[in-house]
């Protein structure tokens, strides 16, 4: 072998390693060549690909398409000698990808670019985490701020890790980047911070924290205060104590004057790791946070309460509490004194933080507490009502030198999220046909198989009988999982309904549902898309009519073998969602032509085997030539996978005339 063809295998077998694709533009000739990674992250076939740099207007994002130009003249005018840009890229199939690309110039004598060479990756799904992250954290930053608590998150050697800005400001540092980093020596008396660290590191050694405890402050600039404190030792999803967290309420001025409330200081949220843990922290401050939470409307009824609030009151469920009101629970005085304050917050839209309020019952008693009202607005940006967090100080405020157990925490919230999420599925499960339609006729018959990857899928099909001797079928796949992908599927379920008309025509159906779901997804500002394909049966006629928005071709037996359905020229449009107005072609085929055929999503053919290679359609089409089970593909696809899994929805529907 010599020295060039084993530079040649080390390059090959890099380049499998790293999962990456090489592409070689030849400017003298005009000519691209793409390695087969890069055509399958393009979807193009060997003879049929495109020159994504020559002609760039019709294959990268308009929004990346200046930064790709400006990079390559950089090039060509010799500024620059490398190439690199994670553009987003439009697959054949319609679908905007992700790509880290990177490209060298090879220049003549001249200077001039004579040839540029490069690699290409996907990145997509990185690039999905990354913005689902940023999404998570502006939630969280909208909770931490809306909730009077001062929270602090530390390393096991004590320093600071996250800081809201309430307490940046209690410990004298301009911004949170000055209080990162540091501990309680660099603000506080030696004293106090070494009573402080000793107490983390019994919290951390043996798990326990410490709830509501009463702590006095000395200050390194000589003044002091008294803080309740809760402290809970911070353990990671991989059960190690990584760390502390607690809950810190200034208690400064009701400590000296024996008859006020310090403030409650808002919440500081947990860390920049990934974004499991980041959701796993939230949840270890929420459930640790004593505080009750309430929504009420502009009538000021109850619509919604924590546990906690229903446990206040005696009630077994917080939802015996919706559609009551103040005046069921307290004296006359109190239940007036509330609801001006939540008319004042509606007229003028204006929060009113941290009131010291005292609670006369209907029965007599006497309770205290410190309240945080704010004005409610819906997603629109809509006054609905009023919302507010509140903590029950009764015991401070009756013996004057100590603060009460702030009641409940938050815990049942994300119980109660799941539950919903679970009912969820269960609805979205119950639209799942278990078993096809029975036709009339003996000569259509459809099999399916339909594995979803989690709680909330995106992929779902259907069969129509359209008539004793018609059928429809249809596949979608939408962009992601979770909530908002179970959202689009139920109106898209919805928009079936509606198009009953056009079930007959494959593309004015396809059209039906792409204006439809246009328009519900302006309404409701969600940005999401489906791939779909749909198709009819006509044994009157004998012909197959297919349409697809930009959904993978499906898999067709016929005389020469099972090979991918060749949809002819404007059969093929965009995803649905995506652009309004859209008109889609068929593709016709005489029956006689159609022994099966098979539509899926891909998640069937996206499995990848230990050596980073993607079954792919063509591997399903080798399966099906040997053996035409559904079933059995399925599970020769799970087979496939390096573990044994699948990373997303599977569906597939098989149609087979006799």
């Amino acid at each position: 072998m010599s020295a060039e063809d084993d530079a040649n295998d080390r390059l090959e077998l890099a380049l499998k390693a790293s999962n990456e694709g090489v592409w070689d533009w030849d400017l003298k000739t005009k000519e691209i060549f793409y390695t087969n990674r890069v055509l399958g992250f393009l979807g193009f076939g060997r003879y049929d690909t495109q020159n994504i740099f020559e002609d760039p207007s019709d294959h990268v994002h308009p929004d990346d398409l200046p930064e790709w130009e400006r990079q390559l003249d950089a090039v060509f005018d010799g500024e620059e000698d490398l190439f690199a840009m994670e553009p987003r890229i439009r697959s054949a199939g319609g679908m905007w990808k992700w790509f880290r690309v990177r490209g060298v110039p090879r220049r003549d004598d001249g200077g001039k670019v004579i040839r540029l060479v490069g690699s290409l990756i996907d990145i997509s799904k990185r690039k999905s985490a990354e913005l689902e992250l940023e999404e998570e954290r502006a939630r969280i930053d909208l909770l931490l701020e809306s909730v009077p608590v001062n929270v602090y998150l530390k390393d096991r050697e004590s320093r600071f890790l996250r800081a809201n800005r309430a307490t940046a400001e209690r410990m004298g540092v301009k911004s949170l980047e000055d209080l990162i980093g540091k501990t309680d020596h660099d603000f506080f008396g030696s004293e106090h911070a070494d009573e402080a660290r000793e107490m983390e590191l019994r919290i951390m050694e043996t798990r326990i924290g410490q709830v509501e405890e009463m702590e006095h402050e000395d200050w390194e600039d000589g003044h002091e205060t008294w803080v309740m404190v809760t402290k809970m030792p911070w353990i990671g999803l991989d059960d190690s104590v990584r760390g502390t967290f607690g809950v810190t309420n200034d208690v400064t001025e009701l400590v000296k004057t024996q008859n006020d409330l310090a403030e409650i200081s808002e919440q500081l949220a947990s860390a920049n790791l990934a974004i499991e843990e980041e959701r796993h922290r939230i949840r270890l401050v929420i459930d640790n946070i004593p505080m009750f939470v309430y929504f009420k409307d502009l009538e000021s009824r109850f619509q919604l309460v924590n546990q906690g609030m229903a446990d206040l009151v005696g009630l077994e469920s917080p939802d015996d509490f919706v559609g009551k009101h103040d005046r069921d629970f307290f004296a006359a005085e109190l239940t007036e004194e509330a609801s001006c304050d939540e008319k004042k917050i509606i007229a003028t839209g204006q929060s009113l933080p941290k009131k010291l309020e005292k609670l006369e019952w209907k029965d007599g008693h006497v309770t205290w507490s410190i309240s945080s009202k704010f004005p409610w607005y819906d997603q629109k940006g809509k006054l609905v009502g009023t919302f507010g967090v509140s903590s029950d100080v009764t015991k401070l405020v009756q013996t004057r030198d100590q603060l009460t157990e702030i009641s409940t925490y938050l815990a049942r919230k994300n119980e109660a999220m799941g539950e919903e999420l679970r009912l969820a599925r269960e609805v979205q499960q119950a639209a799942i046909p278990k078993q096809l339609p029975k036709l009339a006729t003996e000569r259509i018959r459809f099999d399916h198989r339909y594995e979803p990857a989690s709680d909330l899928a995106g992929d779902f099909f259907e069969v129509l009988e359209l008539g004793p001797n018609q059928a429809g079928f249809l596949v979608c796949d939408v962009m992601g999982h979770g909530v908002r992908a179970a959202l689009i599927v139920s109106m898209l379920r919805g928009l079936l309904e509606k198009g009953e008309e056009q079930r007959g025509e494959p593309g004015a159906f396809l059209q039906g549902l792409n204006v439809g779901l246009c328009h519900l997804l302006e309404r409701t500002g969600i940005t999401i898309f489906s791939t779909a394909i749909y198709g009819v049966v006509d044994l009157e006629k004998g012909e197959l009519r297919i349409a697809s928005a930009g959904h993978p071709a499906p898999l067709l037996k016929g005389a020469n073998g099972v090979k991918r359905l060749d949809f002819r020229k404007g059969s093929k449009g965009p995803a649905l969602g995506l652009v309004e107005g859209v008109e889609y072609g068929e593709t016709s085929l005489e029956l006689s032509e159609v022994e099966a055929l098979w539509c899926f999503t891909d998640g069937v053919f996206e499995v990848q085997n230990a050596a980073g290679e993607e079954l792919g359609p063509e591997g399903m089409a080798k399966q099906l030539e040997k053996d035409k089970s559904i079933e059995n593909l399925v599970d020769f696809a799970r087979g496939y996978s390096a573990d044994g899994k699948f990373d997303d929805d599977v569906c597939v529907l098989g149609l087979e005339l006799g």
